[in-house]
């Protein structure tokens, strides 16, 4: 679609800030009212939607397509939302590390522990680790308390910490990241490090680092849009 308007501005109203086109709200794909919890955020989608030039992209609009899941999608459905996220704790990237070789264990160790155990003593989640590929059983008491951590936030930040989970395969380094017990990169990097640690033994396939560059991307919009979301940008 060709850019077809010539001011965006954000607009306060009693419900939140909005965003307009042109004086026309912008509207989520179900037709709601883009409506935003702080000012800071509809700066940040007005200057995503501003960028446009010539043809809209919705590829490079990373903040406005998690806003309008998070109206779209979060809301109506937080619940389901919350068990989604919490979810992975059962079977968290972070859990499962490698019985060999000796280097990649070490590095396991050294990126994916300190996580697991900020994780115990922040959110009282203890994580079983396993090297078997079989599912490890977690405690349910671990489950509980990764659940209530991810529902104490509202409905945008429980989007992108939806995101970044998904992305890394991880409640434990989402819930890191919004923590900002670790940044952007230490997350990308823990993410991918089994990956990045094969292709160093044996070599790059062709499209493997635009997917790293995919991931790196979709945590960086998830942090950028959690923190935000926190009226906390930086």
């Amino acid at each position: 679609m060709e850019r077809f308007y010539a001011q965006v501005a954000a607009v306060k109203s009693d419900s939140g800030w909005g965003v307009t086109l042109d004086g026309s709200a912008v509207k989520t794909p179900a037709r709601r009212d883009l409506i935003l919890p702080h000012e800071i955020i509809a700066e940040a989608i007005v200057a995503e939607w501003q960028a446009q030039e010539g043809e809209i992209d919705p590829l490079a609009m990373g903040l406005t397509r998690l806003a309008n899941s998070a109206l779209d999608r979060t809301a109506p459905n937080r619940l389901q939302v919350i068990d989604e996220v919490a979810g992975y704790g059962k079977s968290d990237l972070l859990c499962y590390h490698a019985a060999d070789p000796v280097a990649l264990v070490a590095l396991q160790l050294e990126h994916w522990q300190p996580i697991l155990d900020w994780l115990a003593e922040t959110h009282q989640a203890a994580l079983a680790t396993t090297v078997e590929l079989t599912p490890v059983e977690q405690d349910v008491s671990s489950l509980r308390a990764i659940s209530s951590a991810v529902a104490r936030h509202n409905d945008f930040v429980l989007t992108g910490l939806h995101a970044v989970t998904a992305i890394c395969g991880s409640v434990a380094l989402g819930l890191a990241l919004l923590d900002r017990r670790i940044d952007v990169a230490e997350t990308w990097s823990c993410a991918i490090l089994d990956e990045r640690f094969q292709a160093e033994r044996w070599g790059v396939e062709p499209g493997v680092e635009s997917g790293w560059e995919s991931v790196r991307l979709g945590i960086t919009t998830a942090a950028d849009f959690m923190s935000l979301a926190e009226n906390k940008a930086g």
